[in-house]
């Protein structure tokens, strides 16, 4: 359960429901059917949210033929396990020196001479019996929890065969096999045994493991090498559907497999997610509220105020759809109160700290992340944002409680990217109301002219259009609002008291915006006011 979830009781969006989330859907499974292995490279706070693992579900089971790859056991499981091979090591790993050396050899056992009363219960000073582990052959294919391995329990065949039965002859339909990166806890290698505390708990690290990933790499190889060897169309060709995060696997793969290592599309999850996703991820939380059906309501207002407050969400974070789902509960809608409500979300979140994200050089975002931006990409510190590069806001903008914090928490600099993000998201939602409403004043108000419409036009339009010069009429349905505003205070235009005084807010509004400001709560409630009460006025 999400933050959002909890505080609320609302449940979110399912992911597939999210348009970016089914066009990245699509476009993999596109992929998997036209016969290419698909890499899908996610962040580390998807895998940690379990989004990661809802998106290898999506695209594994639109696959009618597939084997889904269980994880590994865990390091505890395997600690348990009295068949795992360090399953008679002592502290530290290493055998006890009365055990014996040689795992190929029976013990030795110093029975009786008379042949009677034989106790084979092996008690060794009070000891409790050990009993050995069944003799493997040394190497990466026998590792018993080792990906090949899994793979070929899958298939029921050994883990050296596993390969060998997906490309085999005869097969009519081939499989997709997924499998889930980060939950390869090493690189498949077998190793003597697992490292442990002095009080004989494992500790999660295997001695001697190599670098994440190796496992997942060396199937790749296999399996390209197989399919070639086999001479298998793209039609017939099992494909590999590998979820992972850019730490999960060896630093060049990605490169490779995009090269041309075993006919591989890699997908990263870049520029996946835009506004539309964002909003349609917080509708829940916003719709989430007190139940005003029984008090006086000004729907239009409430419309306007709500579009305002769902944008200025979207716009602050962006494709970061928790943050986004806790601000959209946490925040009442009110400027005064944003910095601090943002503040507070960004506290009871794991976001990017500041230096995870390295200086941008450019806006546009290109099709995947530069290999300058890929750490600071996994992180979360940098995201593709409606096609342009973006710093998460966690980046810039101080959590709540952290040292230096001044006021609601933000400097100088992080209030002054918040006001900008403000404004951009009021100019989206306000601009079109703002230019149908001159609209519709110029139309009152060529009714209320004191002079003739070519006189005002040519007074008080700074620049009328050339090809209505011949209808002063329709020049002046044109004029903008501060030049309505002039001819109105000029007498040129009685307009009656109220279409004024929605004018001079649309003149103000305009102005504002235009200058990257904010308009602020009392101003905002104003205009959203006037904006309803024109639209109740006859036409």
């Amino acid at each position: 359960m999400t933050h959002a979830e909890a505080r609320t009781g609302v449940p979110a969006v399912r992911p597939d429901d999210l348009p970016g989330v089914r066009a990245q859907l699509r476009g993999v499974t596109a992929d998997l059917a036209a016969g290419r292995n698909c890499l899908w490279l996610v962040t580390d706070a998807m895998v940690e949210s379990g989004l990661a693992d809802e998106l290898y579900r999506g695209a594994l089971f639109g696959s009618p033929v597939r084997v889904d790859v269980p994880p590994p056991a865990s390091a505890r499981a395997r600690a348990d396990d009295p068949f795992a091979d360090d399953s008679f090591a002592g502290e530290g790993g290493e055998e006890p020196a009365e055990w014996w050396a040689d795992a190929d050899e029976l013990p030795y056992l110093d029975l009786p001479d008379d042949g009677f009363d034989l106790d084979l219960g092996w008690s060794l000073d009070g000891r409790p019996p050990r009993v050995p582990a069944p003799r493997q052959p040394a190497g990466p294919r026998y590792d018993p929890h080792g990906l090949l391995a899994r793979l070929g329990k899958e298939l029921s065949v050994d883990a050296d065969e596993a390969v060998a039965t997906l490309v085999a002859p005869g097969r009519d339909r081939r499989p997709v096999v997924g499998i889930r990166a980060w939950a390869e806890d090493d690189s498949g290698t077998r190793t003597s045994g697992s490292t442990r505390t002095s009080a004989g708990t494992a500790t999660g690290a295997r001695a001697g493991a190599g670098p994440r990933g190796v496992a997942v790499e060396r199937l790749f190889r296999l399996l390209a090498a197989a399919v070639k060897a086999a001479g298998l169309t793209p039609g017939e060709r099992p494909r590999l559907l590998v979820v992972a995060r850019l730490g999960d696997l060896p630093e060049s793969l990605p490169d490779e497999l995009r090269n041309g290592l075993g006919d591989t599309a890699v997908h990263w999850w870049w520029g996946a997610l835009g506004r539309l996703d964002t909003a349609i991820a917080i509708v829940p939380i916003l719709d989430h509220g007190p139940d005003t059906s029984g008090r006086d309501r000004d729907p239009l207002r409430e419309r306007i105020r709500r579009a305002v407050r769902s944008e200025t969400v979207v716009e602050i974070c962006g494709p970061d759809l928790e943050l986004a789902r806790r601000l959209a509960g946490e925040w009442d809608g009110a400027q005064h109160t944003l910095g601090a409500a943002l503040g507070r979300c960004l506290a009871a979140g794991h976001g990017p700290a500041p230096a995870d994200c390295p200086p941008l050089r450019r806006v546009g975002a290109l099709l995947r992340p530069g290999a300058e931006l890929r750490q600071a990409w996994a992180r979360g510190a940098v995201v593709s944002w409606e096609g342009r590069l973006r710093p998460h806001v966690g980046v810039w903008h101080p959590a709540a409680g952290t040292d230096g914090a001044e006021g609601d928490g933000a400097g100088a600099d992080a209030r002054a990217r918040l006001t900008a993000l403000v404004s951009q998201a009021q100019q989206r939602v306000l601009t079109p109301w703002i230019e149908e409403a001159r609209q519709h004043l110029a139309v009152r108000a060529l009714g209320h002219l004191t002079r003739p419409a070519a006189v005002v036009v040519a007074d008080h339009a700074d620049r009328p259009p050339a090809h209505l010069g011949g209808s002063p009429e329709r020049t002046f349905l044109e004029l903008q609002v501060g030049e309505l505003l002039r001819a109105h205070i000029g007498g040129a235009v009685a307009l009656p008291q109220s279409d004024a005084r929605l004018l001079r807010l649309l003149v103000m509004a305009r102005n504002v915006l235009s200058h990257r400001s904010v308009l602020y709560d009392r101003t905002l409630d104003d205009l959203c006011a006037e904006l309803s009460q024109a639209d109740l006025r006859a036409r």
